[in-house]
């Protein structure tokens, strides 16, 4: 089996926009004049591996290495007083310029303090995200979970040809990965892996009813990395520079998937449960793989078995936007598209403007997170 560290992505294979070098170099000067940090020593780099450990780095300067923050860092409280380790030291560096008590996610740009003669690095500062891919972590503090920083291209991977992946579970799983997606700002791609298991027919029939819900501008590509269906298409959704993460439950094939467009078996795999074709946690780190040239970088993430919609709401109008403009005509403010009278969504269906089975997603979720910012505390503002 190949090492997964083969294809770890150099800092040349990640696009970092001027944004975020500019707020680099002004950290870098802020962070050299006030905490006396030699300049040479904070380098820009970005987080290419996040697991139980510390984050891996890959740095401007060519550097992969791995990195630590305080457990002052992760709370964002203040360092003791008193006689420090230089380690100790820089760990409350950490903590005091975190933007926004922000902690690194994979695909983070950073500044970090490299420094001859240690091992490891501290990250000073998570600097500005182009894109974040973010979930719900429950409870009803307002917590969100970032999966993923700077991505964009989101692959939402279903796999076909099991009696539990039905079509209604299978548009549900679709409809709010293409919420979350397009509320951080990338762009969705539907691949179905496993192909080989069902016949053509089925095949085509379950593409599109899936390129019906999802609309147009979103590709929905039949894959089998078996036979190498549908891979070539893939990859051309991820050209050189470009960010992408694969986003879907345990099982779904996406590690097998990702081994495939590698080239090597690089990530582990496990075989499902054949009672009902359930996926273990494979992948136990979220970490990035560079593809072969001409393709871009992948980030690959535990199987999530729910994704929670809480304050998606940017999200929601972004992947039903011809349901949000039809709904400005409806008679009635609070129009609820079900039964009143003068609801322009719903003279939108019958004419054939608005897919039936776009609104019943689109109401769907919108109804939970409707009853979802209900249960929330109420000093909560999403």
């Amino acid at each position: 089996m190949a090492d997964v560290l083969d294809h770890i992505p150099s800092f040349g294979d990640l696009r970092v926009d001027d944004t975020q070098v500019s707020a680099f170099e002004a950290a870098r000067s802020e962070l050299a004049g006030t905490l006396d940090i030699p300049l040479e020593e904070i380098e820009l780099g970005a987080v290419v591996r996040l697991d139980r450990g510390f984050p891996m780095i890959a740095t401007r300067s060519g550097v992969l290495l791995r990195a630590e923050h305080a457990v002052d860092f992760a709370k964002g409280k203040p360092g003791k007083r008193g006689k420090r380790s230089k380690r100790a030291a820089d760990a409350e560096v950490a903590s005091s310029a975190g933007v926004d008590g922000m902690l690194p996610s994979v695909g983070d740009v950073v500044a970090v303090r490299v420094t001859s003669g240690h091992d490891m690095g501290v990250i000073l500062r998570v600097l500005p995200r182009r894109t974040s891919f973010e979930r719900w972590r429950g409870k009803n503090r307002g917590e969100r979970q970032v999966l993923a920083a700077n991505v964009d291209v989101i692959f939402i991977v279903q796999p076909l040809g099991a009696e539990r992946d039905t079509l209604p579970l299978m548009r549900d799983r679709v409809a709010r990965s293409l919420v979350l997606a397009r509320d951080c700002g990338a762009d969705p791609v539907v691949v179905l892996t496993k192909v080989d298991r069902c016949e053509p027919a089925e095949v085509a029939d379950v593409c599109g009813a899936l390129r019906r819900l999802a609309g147009a501008g979103v590709r929905v590509i039949a894959t089998s990395s078996l036979t190498g269906e549908g891979l070539d298409e893939v990859r051309s959704c991820i050209p050189q520079g470009s960010v992408g993460m694969i986003l879907g439950e345990s099982g779904a094939g996406k590690s097998t998937l990702l081994n495939t467009l590698l080239g090597s078996e690089a990530l582990e795999t496990n075989a499902v449960r054949e009672r009902d074709d359930a996926g273990r946690h494979t992948t136990v780190a979220r970490i990035m793989v560079a593809l072969p040239e001409p393709c871009g970088v992948i980030a690959d993430c535990p199987g999530l078995r729910s994704l929670p919609l809480v304050g998606h709401e940017r999200g929601l109008a972004r992947s039903f936007p011809e349901i949000v403009e039809a709904s400005r005509a409806c008679r009635f403010n609070d129009c609820t598209h079900l039964h009143e009278p003068g609801c322009a969504v719903r003279e939108g269906v019958e004419c054939g403007e608005i897919e039936q089975s776009r609104l019943d997603a689109f109401l769907s979720l919108a109804r939970e997170m409707r009853v979802s910012a209900q249960s929330l505390d109420p000093d909560i503002r999403l």
